[in-house]
């Protein structure tokens, strides 16, 4: 027996003192006495929602999945966590609001060993792909949704553990092969089969690893990283850490476009994590890289223009961008193009210029069909969607976004599905159900607090959105709400998000907001917020 309480295994691997079983039907097993189980299914699903989430869960939020018709749904839901508690005993800590999971040192979990890509311990490998709670589902369609998709997650990442950890053959790749699975690995991400080309990017950084070619290391690298922040998640420790090596490794083998690249990717996921000042610092070492190649500098130009688009220089935003524009036309980079002049719609609308917008907005479609460009479709409806809000054409922008919603639910990309829900919520909104948007939004934005793979600035553009449409409805709600959307805008350096925060308290009521928004905006060079 070892300190932790784990003991040796056949071949000295550490065997668990507890092993949690999620995947097939749920069960704790120990060493000697049997746990006791908990009564009925909730607890189960309760645990694997703790368990399988990328961090706190709201207590509204599990209200809401497990508790819908509940006539006390605190109650139920303080209930359920004891029979968790009793079931597990000290192996899971469950505490606070949000409800937070910590897994004690001895005590292993299958689905956690999945979704983390971790080799199991005390359970079968065989068994990575078997179906979370298997029979154990409780009868409640809204959790159901919930496990629908959970299960496909998990059962993917079983599979890749799978696949990781079967006996391999293969001979080392060389330099022109590790090129040609970068090459694939690109070409099927741009066919919106995300996460399988991000997997295929991988396997290239492996074989280069295996060859000991820094130099194509460097490359394969700068790839897998640029494809997983757009296409996977953007908030991974693990991809930043691929980025940095990536230009640490290009620097050294004087890889001038490729350390450009990272560097740029590096900016990338700094700001869609809500940190611009990090974000500016590395893109200035991007440019410095990436000279006077213009289709790097297109790209420099393009996540520079993202970074400021919410800081107070949104001006600045559309001057990046109009260079990013320019320099991927010259350098007849048509995707690059194309995401430029959705970007620079973004930050339009956001500046009130609806009429340039729109005429971005027109170009974006146009290509995005030329291109067959699949992934890139939700993030550009839903600026198609917020045009035709603003021409006065919700039943039209209704259609467009509900389309926008499903194809990111097939892509499975969280940042389209939280963009597109939001643009649902207020066209639905302006046809006659305020209400059940609001509760829609609410429920969105409180599974974005417990998604870290989705962009910081998204989540305040959801609260933003939620604070208008609550007003009417509930006026404390709202103004918590606003709180809510001022301390997260503040945290992040987006502060055009809390001058919109002082908005909307003004605009509630709030004697003090009025003087609070113009002190706010005079920094700003953002025109929409200049306006009564």
């Amino acid at each position: 027996m070892e300190p932790d309480g784990t003991e040796r295994g056949v071949g000295g691997g550490l065997r668990p003192a507890v092993v949690v079983r999620l995947l097939g039907p749920p069960r704790v097993e120990t060493r000697g006495s049997r746990p006791p189980v908990p009564r009925g299914r909730k607890p189960w699903a309760l645990l694997a929602l703790l368990l399988t989430s990328t961090g706190p869960v709201p207590r509204g939020r599990v209200q809401e999945l497990l508790f819908p018709d509940a006539e006390d749904p605190q109650a139920a839901l303080r209930w359920t966590l004891s029979q968790v508690r009793r079931a597990v005993g000290d192996a899971v800590r469950i505490e606070g609001d949000p409800l937070a999971c910590e897994i004690a040192e001895s005590v292993r979990v299958d689905v956690v060993d999945v979704l983390a890509g971790r080799a199991p311990a005390g359970w079968p490998l065989a068994e990575a792909t078997l179906p979370l709670l298997e029979c154990a589902e409780p009868d409640v369609p809204e959790f159901a949704a919930w496990l629908h998709g959970r299960r496909h997650a998990v059962r993917q990442a079983g599979a890749r553990l799978q696949r990781r950890h079967r006996p391999r053959t293969h001979s080392p790749a060389s330099r022109s092969a590790v090129r040609e699975l970068v090459r694939i690995g690109e070409q099927v991400m741009d066919s919106g089969a995300a996460r399988d080309g991000t997997g295929i990017l991988a396997g290239a950084v492996r074989r280069a690893r295996e060859l000991g070619d820094e130099v194509v290391l460097a490359e394969a690298l700068a790839h897998y990283g640029r494809g997983y922040v757009h296409a996977v998640a953007s908030t991974g420790p693990g991809v930043a850490a691929a980025l940095r090596e990536a230009s640490r490794l290009a620097t050294r083998e004087g890889l001038a476009e490729v350390a450009a690249l990272a560097r740029r990717e590096l900016g990338f996921v700094a700001t869609a994590t809500g940190d611009p000042t990090t974000a500016l610092r590395m893109l200035e070492r991007a440019d410095a890289a990436a000279g006077e190649r213009p289709e790097q500098r297109a790209g420099v130009a393009h996540v520079r223009g993202f970074a400021l688009i919410d800081t107070g220089l949104s001006e600045w935003a559309v001057r990046e961008l109009d260079a990013a524009v320019a320099l991927a036309e010259g350098a007849d980079r048509p995707r690059a193009f194309t995401a430029a002049v959705a970007m620079r719609a973004r930050a339009r609308l956001q500046r009130g210029e609806d009429e340039a917008a729109a005429a971005d907005v027109a170009e974006a479609r146009r290509m995005a069909a030329d291109l067959q460009w699949t992934s890139m479709r939700p993030w550009i409806d839903v600026l198609h969607g917020e045009v035709l809000l603003r021409d006065g054409r919700a039943t039209e922008a209704e259609a467009v976004l509900a389309d926008a919603n499903t194809l990111a639910e097939v892509l499975d990309d969280a940042c389209w599905i939280a963009l597109t829900s939001r643009g649902l919520a207020l066209a639905r909104a302006r046809l006659g159900n305020p209400a059940g948007t609001v509760t829609a939004l609410d429920g969105a934005c409180a599974t974005l607090v417990a998604d870290a793979d989705v962009c910081c600035w998204i989540e305040l553009h959801l609260r933003d959105t939620l604070c208008g449409l609550t007003a009417d409805l509930d006026r404390d709600a709202a103004l918590r709400q606003a709180a809510t959307l001022a301390r997260r805008a503040e945290h992040t350096g987006l502060t055009e998000y809390a001058v919109r925060a002082a908005r909307h308290r003004a605009r509630l009521g709030d004697p003090d907001a009025a003087a609070d928004a113009r002190a706010r905006s005079l920094p700003h060079d953002n025109p929409a917020l200049l306006r009564t």
